[in-house]
């Protein structure tokens, strides 16, 4: 079966090119989109609560213009498709984050994309506010496609690491599917603390290490304790075209929601991220 993979889009240029990225990165693999709106308009929400009858037919008016929006949206998106690649258009009542889940369940997800500039196309943010609440709650891969990424070819992977996940546990059919390609590479990036003495994080690192034996990887340390740093550093001397990070509390995903941006504009301007969840989602 080949991969599902929902494409949220708020129709802009951005959500245009995060659905061009996905279709070149999945180019000749067979694939199932779902190009995805959600919406809460302001009528909706209000007669919503006063449990008024007219708001049946205003929410159906809504969706109509919505779905209209998402075939356009399709048609764009099938001038460039490959003859493996469907396309589905949703559009729902409801918060993005919840909605993902939602369709994760009902449709087996294997990721999301989704385009970001930043909220109102702000420079100094660097993730928007719809796709920050996606990467908290999404109960499966998400690869957020930066506003200046480019596609190209796909040959070096960064995988920063603190050994702290059950690696067996993780949603990791996407990233094998990538690295299974000819030519691809995993640089598994860690950065040494006295923590890693510790018999669990030696377990994690062989567990890795097996999980990874049939693909090409290299694992490389560092002294590095700043993790942003690292990757700067990294992504410096070797052309990194996608970096994958894991969503738990040890993680510095949460960092980089509060960084300064200059502090990681050398790596997140152009290079997408694909953050994997853990296996248990709180809240869902």
């Amino acid at each position: 079966m080949g991969l599902r993979i929902a494409i949220p889009t708020d129709f802009s240029d951005n959500a245009y090119k995060a659905g061009y990225y996905a279709l070149e990165m999945f180019k000749g693999q067979s694939c199932r989109f779902y190009l995805t709106h959600t919406y809460t308009p302001a009528f909706y929400r209000a007669e919503y609560l006063l449990h008024s009858p007219g708001q049946i037919g205003l929410g159906d008016f809504y969706r109509e213009k919505v779905m209209k929006k998402l075939r356009k949206f399709q048609k764009q998106l099938e001038l460039r498709a490959s003859q493996s690649h469907e396309f589905f258009c949703h559009a729902a009542f409801n918060s993005l984050a919840e909605e993902i889940n939602e369709m994760g369940r009902k449709e087996t997800l294997d990721l999301v994309i989704m385009g970001t500039q930043g909220a109102t196309g702000a420079k100094e943010v660097l993730f928007g506010t719809h796709a920050v609440q996606v990467l908290h709650r999404a109960s499966c891969p998400v690869l957020v496609v930066p506003e200046e990424a480019e596609v190209g070819s796909l040959e070096h992977v960064l995988f920063p690491t603190d050994y702290t996940p059950d690696y067996e546990k993780l949603p990791l059919k996407v990233l094998f599917e990538i690295l299974g390609r000819p030519g691809v590479s995993l640089h598994v990036l860690h950065a040494y603390t006295q923590q890693d003495s510790k018999p669990n994080r030696q377990r994690a690192r062989k567990q890795l290490e097996g999980l990874l034996s049939p693909y090409r990887s290299e694992f490389t340390e560092t002294g590095e304790m700043d993790i942003v740093a690292a990757i700067n550093k990294y992504a410096g001397d070797v052309p990194i075209q996608l970096l994958v990070m894991v969503r738990n509390e040890h993680s510095f995903l949460e960092n980089l929601l509060v960084t300064p941006v200059i502090d990681l504009i050398g790596f997140h301007s152009k290079i997408p991220f694909l953050v994997l969840p853990p296996l248990q989602i709180i809240g869902d």
